[in-house]
């Protein structure tokens, strides 16, 4: 399973972190749905393809939209796709690009892996669609895009929804002086299929000028890089950033004890002085043939140096400042949310490790991720305020994360263009990933991603049964597509006949919970003047 990829030993350790923090997702191939037949033939910049028409949908998958990062094209930026003569067939979804993991199943060392998926309601819409362009979470180090199936998006939102696989980890973050965009390449996938986007959209009835990008944990991070960034200006329209801001940082403990902190973004110089560290490893100590001896190498020893590449880097021309620092930005709508107990997640990684929170460890736990703010956050958050000491723990460690990162991010957005939020607050959503009996139920980390698509074996419970939604639930995840699928079409979410309330510091937001389906239920945003301190 992806959500627990444990490394012991050596600089993968800090990858630990990220990948079990924030994969969200650990699906090998797409569900499949009623039975396929051909699909009609799309013509695109580079050739034609023909799809599967897949019971209300159509589908066309493991496209091009960038030449195969291989041999001299390993760490360089992506590059345009031959012209192809003749019609490929576009039924198969490309692997994830490549991965550390302990599961041979997941693990991957594919480099030829920059392809994406494109799902689109079988009915021919009456004008163009807009196109929803989905990062899949895994921090920046895991993952897979055709793990996410879209069909409800797609049918019930009428939408054009694109899943995109881009290079990850030592593959997509290494840098070293004089390296065209380094420490940001797996960023420039992403640029490379929003304009791949651009040029093709209208091709599957989608509209090139109507495009949100939107992704969860390490996708919504990414998401939020792609509005600081000069690179991306003008290749999307609206953003959608689910729990994971330019500012989320992982705190010391947030997933286990002894993971350090861990930032997301880092100064380019950072990034050489771990490539250097990271090489020597691998037998690479010539300074002026590193690069070299580096793409000689074959993928499986270098991911291996997977935990030194958790970060993208700035100071380079992708991304001149760190995104949470950058007052240049694109103006764009954007709609902005987490869960509500976002840490929950990690607690159950946790207690399946077999290292589990109790009132024993709570107090040192808190002091070794909080240091100095250990008794304030104490007395902010008092044991007896919650059922359990993982309640107890996931509480600040949620706010300090992801809630209040998110406030300060709508803040500075809200400034100069419109902002929504919501809290993803559904206590009884099945999580993401197993708990052990009695663990307390709660809207953790990725829970909402089973409400937005359909994903193979997920959730499933601790015996590895899926556990579906129940009415109600599915109640709630029809009031999310839609408010999803209108903020793409409009700029401004809606539900249940209700538009949703603009972001206010302060004031309440959406609150999607499955006692008050829509968007009449509103809840406040948390205290924050505890994690926010400049």
């Amino acid at each position: 399973m992806s959500w627990l990829r444990i490394v012991t030993r050596g600089p993968a350790r800090l990858s630990a972190a990220a990948l079990l923090l924030i994969q969200g997702c650990g699906a090998t191939e797409a569900p499949k749905g009623p039975a396929a037949f051909p699909g009609p033939e799309v013509v695109l910049d580079s050739g034609t393809i023909r799809g599967v028409a897949d019971g209300d949908v159509l589908r066309y998958r493991g496209i091009r939209y960038a030449s195969p990062p291989v041999g001299e094209l390993r760490w360089r930026p992506p590059q345009p796709v031959a012209r192809w003569r003749g019609v490929v067939p576009a039924t198969t979804s490309g692997p994830a690009c490549p991965q550390a993991s302990d599961n041979a199943k997941e693990s991957s060392d594919a480099e030829d892996c920059l392809t994406l998926d494109v799902t689109l309601p079988e009915k021919a819409g009456k004008k163009p669609r807009p196109v929803m362009v989905w990062l899949h979470g895994g921090g920046f180090n895991a993952g897979r895009g055709a793990d996410y199936d879209p069909r409800r998006l797609a049918v019930q939102g009428d939408v054009v929804v694109v899943t995109v696989e881009f290079r990850l980890g030592v593959l997509g973050y290494l840098a070293l002086p004089g390296m065209s965009g380094g420490g940001t390449f797996g960023l420039q996938d992403q640029q490379a299929a929003l304009r791949w986007v651009r040029r093709n959209a209208a091709a599957f009835g989608g509209d090139a000028g109507n495009v949100t990008l939107f992704g969860e944990s390490g996708g919504g991070i990414a998401t939020c890089g792609h509005l600081t960034s000069p690179a991306s200006r003008g290749l999307f329209h609206k953003a959608i950033i689910q729990s994971g801001t330019c500012g989320t940082v992982l705190l010391p403990n947030a997933v286990s004890p002894g993971t350090p902190r861990l930032p997301f973004w880092r100064p380019l110089k950072e990034t050489y002085a771990a490539t250097r560290t990271a090489a020597r490893q691998v037998g690479c100590r010539e300074a002026a043939r590193m690069p070299e001896c580096l793409r000689a190498k074959p993928v499986k020893e270098l991911l291996k140096l997977t935990g030194y590449f958790a970060a993208a880097s700035y100071g380079g021309p992708i991304l001149p400042v760190a995104p949470d620092k950058a007052r240049d930005f694109a103006r764009v709508p954007v709609l902005s949310g987490h869960t509500s107990k976002e840490a929950l997640m990690m607690a159950g990684v946790m207690s399946l490790l077999g290292r589990p929170i109790t009132d024993a460890n709570l107090s040192g736990l808190l002091r070794q991720g909080f240091g100095d703010q250990a008794d304030e956050v104490t007395r902010r958050y008092p044991r007896d305020r919650y059922g359990t000491a993982n309640e107890a723990w996931a509480a600040p460690y949620t706010d300090a994360i992801f809630s209040c990162p998110h406030v300060a991010t709508q803040d500075a957005l809200a400034k100069h263009t419109k902002v929504y939020a919501y809290v993803f607050g559904d206590d009884t959503a099945p999580p993401f990933i197993p708990t052990v009996p009695g663990f307390p139920a709660g809207a953790g980390h990725a829970s909402e991603l089973a409400y937005l698509f359909d994903v193979k074996d997920k959730p499933i419970n601790l015996d590895g049964r899926l556990v579906p939604l129940t009415r109600t639930q599915q109640s709630v995840a029809r009031d999310m597509v839609t408010a999803w699928a209108t903020f793409a079409r409009t700029g401004t979410p809606a539900s249940s006949g209700k538009a949703w309330p603009r972001w206010q510091g302060g004031k309440p937001v959406a609150h999607l919970i499955s006692e008050r389906p829509g968007s009449t239920a509103t809840t406040s945003p948390p205290r924050c003047d505890l994690f926010n301190r400049p």
